[in-house]
């Protein structure tokens, strides 16, 4: 029931595939309110985290009291935020496979540029798909907590152009696998002994380029910027790994070579390349 509740003073418009508990937050900030007490007002009162985007718990009369709250139908909450089309069907709100639980889209900020130009102030985290990673209007970084400016790495952006044409040419889940499957071999082989690769070199120019981590470990490079270093080759894999022509092709590891350019035995002496390993988010 609905009855007695009003709209909210303020109530910002939602980011298009902004997360659940994102919106919830910047909503209770802009209302000078809680969090427990705006859930409440929807429903059971929870300390909803800014990335959570989980409705198991959440129920049609919640999603109209938000409508009432926001004054936005709940068709227009749905379109930015797609998980709240899932309520009350418990068998598409659960994933389908250990597949779909390894493509989520990642849940990352949304360019702060982006968001200043439209007048958005404060934290918006988005469900960011894999291959939108950069933001090409003010060239940063998406992927990670720091949003790097990409303009001295063009590399990067044109590398971000060919994954985004991969992923148009290609079928979901296939090519959001393969850019895992080729982003984690490259992270293996970052950290792996070998240090004479030139690949290696094109790695170490960019991290030299995003400058000193100030929270991180000056000798060890975080995952995130490790990502971001091998982006570029990581793309290069995920075109070679999304191909069917390619799949299970005996001479998969040389064309892998070529198209990185390097020389065939770099890469078949590296284990970590051409040994598949359980992927990551």
């Amino acid at each position: 029931m609905t009855n007695g509740l009003r709209s909210l003073p303020l109530a910002p418009p939602p980011v298009h595939r902004e997360t659940i508990g994102s919106y919830l937050n910047r909503l209770a900030d802009a209302n000078h309110l809680t969090i427990g007490y705006l859930s409440s007002l929807i429903g059971p009162s929870r300390q909803h985290r800014r990335v959570d985007n989980r409705v198991g718990y959440w129920t049609p009369e919640g999603l109209s009291r938000l409508a009432v709250l926001t004054g936005r139908s709940p068709s227009t909450l749905i379109r930015a935020m797609p998980p709240l089309g899932l309520i009350g069907d418990p068998v598409r709100r659960l994933p389908s496979s250990a597949t779909e639980d390894v493509i989520e889209p990642r849940r990352r900020p949304a360019c702060c540029l982006c968001m200043a130009r439209r007048h958005i102030r404060g934290l918006v985290v988005r469900s960011t798909l894999h291959h939108e990673g950069v933001c090409h209007r003010h060239h940063r970084w998406l992927l990670g907590d720091e949003q790097h400016d990409l303009t001295r790495l063009p590399e990067v952006l044109q590398a971000n152009f060919r994954h985004q044409r991969i992923v148009r040419r290609g079928a979901r889940p296939s090519t959001a696998l393969a850019y895992i499957d080729a982003r984690d071999r490259l992270t293996r082989w970052f950290n792996s002994e070998s240090s004479r690769e030139s690949l290696r070199q094109r790695w170490n120019r960019r991290l030299d380029v995003l400058g000193e981590d100030p929270f991180g470990d000056p000798l060890r490079p975080s995952e995130a910027r490790i990502e971001l270093a091998t982006y570029p080759e990581a793309v290069v894999l995920t075109g070679l790994f999304s191909a069917p022509y390619w799949r299970d092709h005996p001479q998969l590891p040389a064309e892998a070579a070529h198209r990185l350019g390097i020389a065939p035995q770099q890469l078949l002496s590296t284990a970590t390349l051409v040994r598949a390993g359980p992927p990551r988010p």
